[in-house]
This record gives C-alpha cells, structure tokens and sequence, in this order.
C-alpha cells in the first residue's frame, strides 16, 4: 500500500455527479436504504469516466494491494467510507478507489481467499492510501508480510482481518496466500529488490545518489510497478542507512 495524491476529476464529470446529488430521485432515498443507495449508484454514478481517473491517479495499481488494475471489468470503484455507512460520501469522489477484484473472479471456485474490497464489504476501516502519515507506517518483511512500525494495531487489524493483505495464517503458523497470490507478490519483489542492491554493491555502485535515483525514478513510472511499495519501501532503508554511513 502506498500513499496516493487525489486529482481532480474533469469538469464535465463533477457536474454530471452534482446534478445526481441534487436530483429528486437521489433525495428521495432515505440514507438507511442501502439497497437503494446502492442501486442509484451502479445506475448513474459517471462509473466508466470515474475509473479512468482513479487508475490513473493511482498509477495502474489497485489502492490496497498493489496489483495492477485496468479500466475493466476486474477493476472496481471501492468506497472508502462503505455505503451503508454515509449515504453523501457514496457520490464523494475524494471517498472513493480503484481496486483489484480480490480474487472474485478467479478459476478457482472453491476455498477462495478473497482480499482487499472483496473481504471488506461494509466494514468500515481506518487505514487509507490518503493519509500519508498511516503510509510511512508501512513496512515489508523478505517473507511479503505487511505490517506498520511502530506497530499500529488498528492498522494491523484492518491490514490482517478486514483487508485480508497478508492472507491466512494456519495453526502451524504458515501463511495460506489469497487466491490473488499477493503474498507471494510482494515477497517476489522484495527478492527482486535484494538482488538489485545485491548487483550494485558488486558494481561498486551502492551509493546513496545511486539509490536516490533509483528511487526517484521507480516513483515517477507510468504505470507503476506491481508491488512497487515493496520496492521503494526496501531501497529508502538503504538509502538513509547509507546516508548515515556518509557513503
């Protein structure tokens, strides 16, 4: 998970969603009625020009797991502050974003693990990709375990319960990944992280403009690596170690 900088959405679209706001048909709901809420939304909401905004904000990755996410049916718009929660944040843009499918729609049918919106549902959740100061909380382990430093345990338990990030952990203390396999993702590109360094330093090339660099240039892609958090969070302990050391 990583920080994510709201655009704005074009003019044509935020009138088309005022003047849903403001129609006799959206007033008319009473904001106890989820199903209607709900209803009007996937009727009406501008859903398709939406998308192409939140996915590019966010840079081709889905706000909670990284994965990458296309302007298609497997990509879709989460609210943040669920609908059965706030009835006005259901047509807020800044309440809204691109995610993966959780696994929904994958092969497998039976003993999915589901992630991300798909495990949420209607729990509502504390952590965001909008709050900066929860994402320099963040942190990767070489196993593809997320988790905060220092630990945050409402983060912690909307990482680990509700967004279902680092999958099931088993009685043995093994790890049973999503049907999405992000696990494996993110412990994938941390190994692909570790040998880069692992090449600078035999280049004689591990120097923190070097990684400066890197880091600059990993965060200004278009669209973003998968996992990129992995990789940016992995190369900045070694830059500021590196600044330390005066190297």
């Amino acid at each position: 998970m990583i920080y994510i900088e709201k655009e704005e959405l074009p003019d044509s679209v935020k009138e088309k969603i005022i003047g849903l706001s403001k129609s006799e048909e959206w007033g008319n709901i009473d904001e106890k009625e989820t199903d209607k809420i709900r209803s009007f939304f996937d009727n009406y909401f501008p859903k398709t020009e939406v998308k192409e905004v939140l996915v590019r904000e966010q840079k081709g990755l889905c706000a909670y797991c990284m994965r990458r996410i296309y302007r298609d049916s497997h990509c879709k718009i989460e609210h943040l502050v669920p609908l059965s929660r706030d009835k006005e944040k259901a047509l807020d843009y800044h309440n809204l974003l691109g995610v993966c499918d959780g696994g929904e729609k994958s092969e497998k049918k039976y003993g999915r693990i589901l992630c991300c919106d798909s495990h949420k549902k209607e729990t509502e959740i504390t952590i965001t990709p909008y709050n900066s100061e929860q994402m320099k909380k963040i942190i990767y382990d070489s196993n593809g375990i997320i988790s905060t430093n220092p630990r945050d345990e409402i983060m912690e338990k909307d990482i680990n319960e509700t967004l279902l990030l680092n999958g099931i952990r088993k009685e043995d203390g093994t790890i049973r990944d999503t049907s999405t396999e992000i696990v494996k993702g993110r412990k994938d590109a941390y190994d692909r992280a570790r040998k880069m360094m692992e090449t600078l330093g035999r280049k004689n090339k591990c120097t923190s403009a070097v990684l400066k660099k890197i880091i600059v240039e990993t965060k200004s892609k278009q669209p973003l690596e998968e996992y990129v958090g992995v990789k940016l969070y992995y190369f900045q302990r070694k830059y500021e170690s590196l600044i330390k050391q005066g190297k």
